[in-house]
């Protein structure tokens, strides 16, 4: 997918290129939350990019790819400030293709920090386990902004950060562990009687 997306970019930008051709495994590339990491602690340049092709797992539309390679000196810039605030955010925000999701994803690869707490992945999955099971007595800064996500969706960010933050010091966990579970597995461990609704 990325071959292909690559071939169809009009860059003489070869850093993405360069960055398959090191990491990938003949035409797919595969790469998890701790490889981006540690690429990133390694190379920021190419951890910059690892973050946008990991955090872009269904792939990205050609002209917002462009720009992301013709602007990523920013990008790379933006990536090496450790603590994040709304400021930072934003600008990462106003990057083509970057959405809160891919924000929280990059941000949580890179290993980054939002406004002192570690950063957390928040996609749909997470916002319907969070919202709409028993789980949601546990993130009480949530609660308080209930179907807010894609209305104000920073201050949505920020509130589910403070109880992933809240909830990792009570049960001595990582974040990284945290969104996870509640990405990939907490829809999964309901009883089966638990209806649950679309966030």
């Amino acid at each position: 997918m990325w071959l292909g997306l690559l071939e169809r970019l009009n860059s003489d930008n070869r850093a993405f290129q360069t960055f398959l051709e090191e990491y990938a495994t003949g035409a797919d590339i595969t790469l998890s939350r701790r490889d981006v990491r540690s690429i990133f602690a390694l190379d920021a340049s190419k951890g910059v990019i690892g973050t946008i092709i990991w955090s872009h797992a269904r792939g990205i539309r050609v002209n917002a790819l462009s720009l992301l390679v013709r602007d990523l000196p920013t990008l790379i810039t933006l990536m090496s400030i450790s603590d994040f605030g709304q400021e930072e955010l934003n600008e990462l925000l106003s990057q083509p293709g970057i959405s809160v999701p891919t924000a929280s994803k990059m941000l949580s690869a890179c290993g980054k920090t939002y406004r002192k707490m570690p950063a957390a992945i928040i996609d749909d999955n997470v916002i319907q386990a969070i919202e709409n099971t028993a789980l949601c007595e546990d993130f009480p800064h949530v609660s308080k902004l209930r179907n807010k996500s894609r209305s104000r969706p920073l201050p949505y960010y920020e509130a589910y950060l403070k109880d992933v933050t809240a909830i990792c010091e009570k049960h001595d966990i990582t974040a990284d562990m945290l969104d996870r579970y509640l990405a990939e597995h907490a829809l999964e461990d309901l009883p089966l009687n638990s209806e649950l609704q679309t966030a």
